[in-house]
């Protein structure tokens, strides 16, 4: 004897009522993982500048570096547009020691 389809259908209407619960606690479970990377990002600190602006002091003049640079005193970070800018546009020399020019690829 055949079975009955409405019987069929009601079955694979349970299966995926089942199967859909399954995928919203699913959707949560990501929700609530989305959040804890994004306060587990928000906490960290931002990475440290790569350039520096050191002003003039004395009889020296004010001058770019990188920012691990140990000749140059108080640096004011600065982006790697900024000290392009610097070195290029507003013709600031580059440290003799740590040679920021030559990583930022301007050529002399």
């Amino acid at each position: 004897m055949p079975r009955d389809p409405r019987i069929r259908l009601e079955q694979l209407r349970f299966l995926y009522n089942i199967q859909l619960h399954h995928l919203r606690q699913t959707e949560h479970w990501i929700r609530v993982a989305e959040e804890r990377v994004a306060e587990a990002d928000s906490l960290k600190p931002p990475p440290p500048p790569q350039w520096g602006y050191s002003h003039a002091r004395g009889d020296k003049p004010p001058t770019v570096h990188t920012w691990d640079c140990g000749m140059s005193g108080p640096k004011k970070p600065l982006t790697r547009d900024q000290a392009l800018r610097a070195l290029t546009v507003d013709q600031v020399p580059p440290c003799v020691y740590c040679t920021p020019d030559r990583d930022l690829g301007v050529l002399e």
